[in-house]
C-alpha cells in the first residue's frame, strides 16, 4: 500500500501555498521512507519525554507491582534466573513475591528483563523509557502494513502524545508498552505475510507471540487463536499456495514457538520446580482465596503469617471480586470505557469514530473489528482492570480509528466540508489534550505518590547510616494494605538495607541475631510522620 489516499486531506489542503504547502510535502516525504518514519517516532517518544526531566522525574516504585517487577530486574541484573529462599523467609514476605520453593517475581520475565537492561546502565527505568519509544515506533510500522503511509505517521504521533510520553506505561515501573509491542508485532505482520507475500514475516508473527507469552499469557492465548485464524483466512482468500505456507510460515513459526515454549518451561521448573506451572499460578495458591477470572472458584483460606497479607487477600480482593461478580455487565462496559479514555481521552466524544457505520468493505477493515471483538470480549472474564491490561488494544484501537477517519474525510452529508471538519476535531484533540497536560505540569509539579513520598526520607536516613541496616516494620491495625514497605533486592544478606516484617519476640529474636551484623530498626509508617527508632 503506497499511496497516502484520504488521509492525505488532512496534512495537505487542497488550497495550501508557501510554506502551508511546503509541510505537507515534507510530512509526506518522511511518511512514505517508512523505516526513517518509524525512527522518526521513537526519537519523538524519547525526545519529547527526555525534555521534560526538569519537571517529570524519573518515576519512584510505590505500587506492590512495581516493587516485584524491579526484585525480577535484579534476579536478571545480577545473572540468575531466580534466587534461593531464605532462612528466615516467613520476615520478609510480601505481595506479588514468591518466597518458596525460591525466592522471586510472580510475573512473566519479559518486564523484568526489561528493567533489568536499564538496570545495567545504572537506571531501570532506562528501560521504561526505551520500551515506551519502541512501543510508539513499532506501532507505527504496523499502521504501515495496513493503511497508508501518512495515516501511519500521524498514528504514531498521535500514540506517542497520548501514551508515549505521560502515561503511566512510561511514568512507572508497571507498564504495558511490552505487551503493546508483541501484539503490533503480530498484527504488523499478517498483511506482510497475507497480502504481500513477504514469508519471512513468519518469524516476526512468532517472536511477537513469544514476547507476549512471556508478558501477559492470558492475552497470548487469545491474540494466537485470533490472529491464526484472520491469517489463515487471508491467505486462504488470496489463494496462497498450500506448501509454501506450509513450508515457509508455519514451520519457522512453529520452531520459534516450540523454542520460545521449552524456554518458558524452563524457566518455570527453575522458579516453582514444575516446568507447567507458572510462578503466578504457584503464587496463587499460597495466598490468594480468588482468581483474576470469573470462571474460577474460592478457595480455602490459607494460613498467613502476617495480618496485613491476609487483610489483602482474604479481604480486600475477595470484596472486589465480589463486587465484580455481582455486576458483571457493569463491571465490563467500566472496563471497556477505561480503555477508551486512556487511549483516546475525552470518553465518549471519540466512540463515533472507533464504531462509525460505515460497511466493512476491504479485508483490512473486516479483520480490525475482527480482532477488536476478540479482546473486548477477552476483558469480560476478568474480575480486575487496569489500562495496561488493554495493551493488546493499543494497535488495533488506533488502527480503526484512523480507518474510520479516513472514512469521514469522504463524508458529504452537505459537502465535503463536514466530514474533513470532523475528521480534524477528533485528531486535534490529542495534541490538544497533550500540550494541557504539559501546562498542568509546569503549573502544578509533578504528581508523586504518597507512600513514595513518606518513603524517600526513612530511606536517606538508613544510607547515611555507617555499616548495613535492619529495618523491623510494624503496622498498625488500621494500616493501609496498598502501601506496603517490605521490599528487597535479590540478594537479601548482601543488601545495604534490609526490610522486614516484625513478628513475635520468640520470632525476632533468632532473626536478629541472624542479621548481628547490623543496626537494627522499627519502622512505624502509620505514625504521622513515619516514626524510626533504633533498637538496641
Amino acid at each position: 500500500m503506497t499511496t497516502v489516499e484520504p488521509i492525505v486531506d488532512l496534512v495537505q489542503p487542497a488550497s495550501a501555498s508557501g510554506l502551508a504547502s511546503r509541510l505537507p510535502n515534507r510530512y509526506l516525504w518522511l511518511a512514505n521512507q517508512r523505516l526513517l518514519a518509524c525512527a522518526f517516532i521513537f526519537f519523538l517518544a524519547l525526545g519529547l519525554r527526555a525534555a521534560l526531566l526538569p519537571w517529570l522525574h524519573a518515576p519512584k516504585p510505590a505500587v506492590h507491582d512495581e516493587f516485584s517487577y524491579l526484585l525480577a530486574a535484579d534476579t536478571f541484573a545480577s545473572g540468575r534466573l531466580t534466587n534461593p529462599p531464605h532462612k528466615y523467609w516467613e520476615h520478609f514476605e510480601t505481595f506479588h513475591v514468591l518466597q518458596q520453593p525460591t525466592y522471586a517475581s510472580k510475573y512473566q520475565p519479559m518486564q523484568g528483563l526489561v528493567l533489568a537492561f536499564g538496570q545495567l546502565f545504572g537506571l531501570p527505568w532506562a528501560g521504561i523509557l526505551l520500551s515506551s519509544a519502541l512501543m510508539c515506533a513499532v506501532i507505527t510500522w504496523t499502521l504501515q502494513g495496513w493503511i497508508s503511509p501518512g495515516a501511519a505517521l500521524l498514528g504514531g504521533i498521535l500514540v506517542t502524545l497520548r501514551v508515549g510520553v505521560l502515561t503511566y506505561w512510561v511514568n512507572s515501573y508497571w507498564s504495558g508498552c511490552v505487551a503493546a509491542i508483541a501484539v503490533a508485532l503480530v498484527i504488523g505482520a499478517i498483511p506482510r505475510i497475507a497480502r504481500d507475500r513477504r514469508y519471512l514475516h513468519s518469524a516476526t508473527f512468532a517472536v511477537g507471540l513469544a514476547i507476549l507469552g512471556n508478558s501477559r499469557p492470558y492475552e497470548a492465548a487469545v491474540l494466537a487463536l485470533a490472529s491464526t485464524v484472520a491469517l489463515g483466512w487471508w491467505l486462504w482468500k488470496t489463494k496462497a499456495e498450500f506448501g509454501a505456507v506450509l513450508v515457509r510460515v508455519a514451520a519457522p513459526a512453529i520452531a520459534i514457538l516450540v523454542v520460545t515454549a521449552a524456554g518458558m518451561a524452563y524457566y518455570n521448573y527453575r522458579v516453582t520446580g514444575s516446568p507447567l506451572t507458572l510462578p503466578y499460578q504457584a503464587h496463587d495458591r499460597q495466598y490468594d482465596m480468588v482468581s483474576m477470572f470469573a470462571w474460577s472458584k474460592a478457595r480455602a483460606q490459607p494460613v498467613y503469617h502476617h495480618e496485613v497479607m491476609r487483610k489483602f487477600w482474604a479481604e480486600w480482593h475477595v470484596d472486589q471480586v465480589k463486587a465484580t461478580h455481582d455486576a458483571m455487565i457493569e463491571a465490563f462496559l467500566a472496563k471497556v470505557s477505561l480503555a477508551y479514555d486512556f487511549f483516546f481521552g475525552l470518553w465518549p466524544l471519540l466512540i463515533p469514530p472507533l464504531i462509525w457505520p460505515y460497511p466493512l468493505k476491504s479485508t483490512e477493515e473486516r479483520l480490525t473489528v475482527f480482532f477488536l471483538i476478540a479482546f473486548v470480549l477477552a476483558l469480560a472474564p476478568l474480575t480486575g482492570f487496569a489500562p495496561h491490561y488493554a495493551a493488546a488494544f493499543a494497535c488495533l484501537a488506533y488502527l480503526r480509528f484512523l480507518q474510520t477517519l479516513s472514512r469521514l474525510l469522504k463524508w458529504t452529508p452537505w459537502g465535503k466540508p463536514v466530514g474533513f471538519a470532523v475528521a480534524v476535531f477528533f485528531v486535534v484533540m490529542i495534541p490538544y489534550q497533550f500540550g494541557a497536560e504539559v501546562v498542568r505540569l509546569f503549573k502544578n509539579g509533578e504528581y508523586a505518590p504518597q507512600l513514595a513520598l513518606a518513603r524517600a526520607p526513612i530511606v536517606q536516613t538508613l544510607e547515611k547510616q555507617p555499616g548495613r541496616q535492619l529495618v523491623l516494620v510494624r503496622y498498625s491495625p488500621t494500616h493501609n494494605v496498598h502501601d506496603e514497605w517490605v521490599y528487597n533486592r535479590a540478594d537479601i544478606d548482601g543488601s545495604q538495607i534490609v526490610w522486614a516484617r516484625e513478628m513475635t519476640p520468640e520470632q525476632d529474636r533468632p532473626f536478629i541475631q541472624y542479621f548481628q551484623d547490623r543496626k537494627v530498626w522499627l519502622l512505624e509508617p502509620d505514625q504521622s510522620p513515619p516514626k524510626l527508632t533504633a533498637l538496641p
